[in-house]
């Protein structure tokens, strides 16, 4: 008679399916609860912060300069630093220079400006005041040739001379020199040296004084 076998492939089926399924309601569960199923990851690191750092300790390594710079042009470097400022300073105070020398020419070409219209002025009057004097000359030079050559010799000959020029100068050659033979001879050769001297003749008007 044959003997049964003990099989135990379905026995560790069986038990593996038991397991599986005591997994699954584990998991199920702590879902359910919120319950996280794995470690949360830890928060990085931070540095510290800096508190109040004393100034009598050593920098940090990191505010520590490099060692494999040269001293020699370190001190190149500040001498150019300092060359700069300079030059910044010194074209700041030319500029400044500049700016009132624009200023002081300016002023004197306003100041010219006023000059010249006052210049304009005084010569205007002068040229009405000349034009005015000549009017009254030639008014009294018209006079003494509509008188009579005697009557105007006789006044002449007690006039000043610088009236008296200046009416002989005026006068029309042709009556001047009848009014000079009727007036007496040494008033007439005064008057005639006078006018000599000064380039005059009768009919001109040069080198002789306006009338007031």
């Amino acid at each position: 008679m044959r003997k049964p076998r003990f099989r135990l492939l379905p026995f560790t089926i069986l038990a593996l399916f038991l397991l599986l399924a005591e997994k699954t309601a584990m998991l199920v569960d702590a879902a359910a609860a919120g319950t996280p199923t794995s470690p949360a990851p830890a928060a990085p690191a931070t540095a510290p912060p800096i508190t109040n750092w004393d100034s009598t300790q050593p920098p940090p390594a990191i505010c520590r300069p490099d060692a494999g710079i040269n001293p020699s042009e370190v001190a190149v470097l500040s001498a150019l630093r300092k060359r700069a400022a300079a030059l910044d300073a010194r074209e700041a105070a030319l500029d400044r220079k500049q700016a009132l020398i624009d200023a002081s020419e300016q002023n004197l070409a306003s100041k010219l400006g006023g000059l010249q219209a006052v210049e304009d002025r005084l010569n205007a009057l002068s040229q009405t005041q000349t034009q005015a004097s000549d009017d009254r000359w030639q008014a009294l030079v018209a006079t003494y040739q509509a008188m009579d050559p005697q009557a105007a010799a006789s006044i002449f000959d007690g006039l000043d001379m610088d009236v008296l020029l200046p009416v002989l100068t005026r006068m029309n050659s042709r009556k001047a020199a009848v009014i000079l033979a009727a007036m007496s001879p040494d008033k007439a050769r005064q008057a005639t040296d006078l006018m000599a001297g000064q380039g005059a003749t009768p009919g001109s008007a040069a080198a002789l004084p306006t009338l007031p």
